[in-house]
């Protein structure tokens, strides 16, 4: 699982559907494995085993959804990714769950995650060697998008604290796990997000109140926090660090002059929580005065953000009028820049007439959606500016905008009960050695639950997969200490070899079975996929005929795809055969009456090769009804 989330953290966070193939198929090879080698069942918690019905009730929800949709390839796809989160619930919750197995999850995620953040903060360091960082100024690579990064990284950053402030590591290995702290926070800073940093401090909050050592974690958040906060402030004057340049010769000079400061926060950042682990060892707290501290900690937090605001509000128009400032900014539908300035705007971005849209598509169609997949017609029936989104950009308004109440409701309960069998409480409560690291786990499931409320996390298998690892990994701890503490002896067989009863052949067939369609489910569209490609490349080379027969091909594979029947009628058009590509424009629309492009194509072939204007115009106004604010139909139509 945890080379999946690296492969899918290098292929575009696992959004492009195409790049996510390869590591869904290996993974539904390794589970048909594990189907066979399984030795015994498994006491799945109630509530995790709640969250599986929901889910499984969801992903069939989806599927069915094929059948309304206004764009039922895209929801077919919806179908086999929400199948592979499936199946990733089943594994994570149905694996051993013991201190080893929690350990391996959460570290190696984070050490995953840390290699990802090298590669995105070396486009600031090396620009001139590691070019990713050159259009804008916002470190989105290697997952393509820079909230999705600030994001994992944020996920990560809980585990990081509690790995740095673990009295059982030797100091210099928590003099390393601060230093990728650090590192994560300059990587967190660069990616200009908001809505992470928002999300990330909700997630402190959780893990500081849950876990054991808060004095000891609140030392190593700020030893990296305080020291990429004044490097940072050392380099406020290399202005290519926070805005987009194209003087490559002076982003590179500033890069190499950043990488000075970033290597000495690290050196500082291990030698710092080094010492604060050597003083920790040498002069222990008592447990008592230790809990008292940790209490004193959260005091001190508390009342510094009082003493914050009795300074600051009364310099900035007092609290009410800077509420009003801040309420006018959050309602702005006005976006912002991708520079650093946009970390103290407070508006929406844009996304309050996303969630309009998203709340119109779901009055049209309270029950059961548009179909999965399908906001981005929404959005173009509804959208009042030029801008395109494929998502609403909460996942709670998109499930209900394209799934409708049930669909919803299914969501609900499958999050819920999986947030709450991770909440699970511990038989050892604090005298359990993982606490901690629970708690780190625990904070970030509520980070991604925070932050998919405000972005699409959802869609980007790279961070939803890693939620469900840690969600799951944690949910496996809970029930095998509560296992063992009605067992303090070993009486019984470990979990994985209870003599119960053997899983029945007719189990292990049909979860195979099952596997096996998902598979072929997955398949088809990725291959008709390829098809589609394959024939536009031959469409740019001249080549008609092998175009049309690769739009045939891509037809056969995804029959619920319009794409394919474009690229068909474009080849047949080219080929000087007008009425055949009419007819396959006609089965487009057939196929997806709600869909403004097959429309739009009718009307380009009506005027340019049959020389029927009025014909043409009928049928631009056919796609404008559903697109209104789509520049080359409004240009067919002379229409600014």
């Amino acid at each position: 699982m945890l080379a999946a989330i690296a492969a899918l953290g290098f292929l575009s966070g696992g959004y492009v559907y195409s790049r996510t193939t390869p590591v869904a198929l290996t993974l539904a090879g390794l589970a048909v494995a594990g189907v066979w080698l399984a030795r015994g069942p498994v006491r799945v918690p109630r509530a995790y085993l709640v969250s599986l019905a929901a889910m499984g009730a969801f992903v069939l929800w989806i599927g069915l959804s094929i059948l309304w949709s206004t764009a039922p390839d895209l929801s077919w796809r919806a179908f086999n990714v929400a199948a592979l989160y499936l199946l990733v619930m089943l594994v994570c919750g149905i694996l051993p769950g013991g201190k080893v197995q929690l350990r391996l999850a959460a570290y190696g995620f984070a050490s995953v995650v840390v290699v990802v953040a090298v590669y995105a903060l070396l486009g600031k360091i090396v620009p001139d060697v590691v070019t990713h960082a050159h259009v804008f100024a916002r470190l989105r690579a290697p997952i393509g998008y820079w909230n999705a990064l600030a994001a994992m990284i944020a996920m990560a950053i809980p585990i990081g604290l509690e790995a740095a402030s673990r009295r059982d590591l030797p100091p210099w290995a928590r003099g390393l796990v601060s230093s990728g702290l650090a590192l994560l926070f300059f990587t967190l800073f660069f990616t200009f997000s908001r809505g992470a940093i928002a999300a990330l401090i909700v997630a402190l909050l959780v893990y500081f109140l849950v876990c054991g050592p808060r004095l000891s974690g609140f030392i190593s958040l700020v030893i990296p926090v305080s020291l990429v906060a004044v490097a940072i402030s050392q380099v406020r004057h290399l202005g290519t660090l926070f805005a987009e340049t194209a003087d490559d010769a002076l982003r590179a000079s500033q890069g190499h002059a950043f990488g000075g400061w970033v290597v000495g926060a690290l050196a500082l950042a291990f030698a710092g929580q080094a010492l604060a682990a050597l003083v920790q060892g040498r002069w222990p707290l008592p447990a008592r005065a230790a809990r008292l501290t940790g209490a004193a900690v959260l005091v001190i937090l508390v009342s510094a953000s009082i003493v914050f605001g009795v300074y600051y509000f009364p310099r900035h128009g007092g609290l009410t009028g800077w509420a009003k400032t801040r309420y006018d900014s959050a309602l702005s539908t006005s976006g912002v820049g991708n520079d650093a300035s946009r970390l103290v705007a407070l508006n929406s971005s844009g996304r309050l007439p996303w969630y309009g849209e998203a709340l119109r598509g779901w009055a049209a169609h309270r029950v059961v959606g548009t179909g999965a997949a399908t906001f981005s017609f929404t959005h173009y029936l509804y959208r009042e500016r030029a801008t395109v989104v494929m998502h609403s950009h909460s996942q709670w308004l998109n499930v209900l905008s394209e799934l409708g109440l049930v669909g919803f409701v299914l969501f609900a309960v499958a999050v819920g009960g999986l947030v709450t069998a991770t909440f699970a409480r511990l038989p050892g409560g604090r005298g359990d050695s993982q606490r901690s690291l629970m708690a780190a786990c625990q904070a970030a499931t509520v980070f991604f639950i925070v932050h998919m409320s405000l972005d699409w996390d959802w869609d980007m298998a790279a961070i939803t997969v890693s939620f469900l690892l840690l969600a799951g990994t944690a949910t496996a701890y809970a029930r095998t200490q509560r296992r063992a503490a009605a067992d303090p002896v070993g009486l019984r067989a470990p979990e994985a070899a209870m003599p119960t009863r053997a899983r029945s052949l007719d189990v292990r067939l049909l979860a195979t079975g099952l596997i096996a369609f998902g598979v072929v489910s997955w398949t088809l569209p990725y291959l008709s996929e390829r098809a589609t490609l394959a024939g536009l490349e031959h469409m740019g080379e001249g080549d008609f005929a092998a175009a049309a027969a690769a739009g045939q091909r891509a037809s056969r594979l995804d029959p619920l795809a319009v794409d394919s029947l474009i690229l068909l009628a474009d080849a047949q058009a080219a080929q000087g055969r007008p009425a055949a590509a009419r007819q396959t424009l006609a089965e487009a629309v057939r196929l997806q009456p709600r869909n403004y492009q097959p429309y739009y194509r009718m009307g380009v072939l009506e005027s340019r090769d049959f020389g029927d204007e009025v014909a043409g115009e009928i049928w631009f106004r056919r796609a404008l009804a559903l697109n209104p604010l789509d520049g080359p139909t409004r240009r067919s139509l002379d229409q600014p």
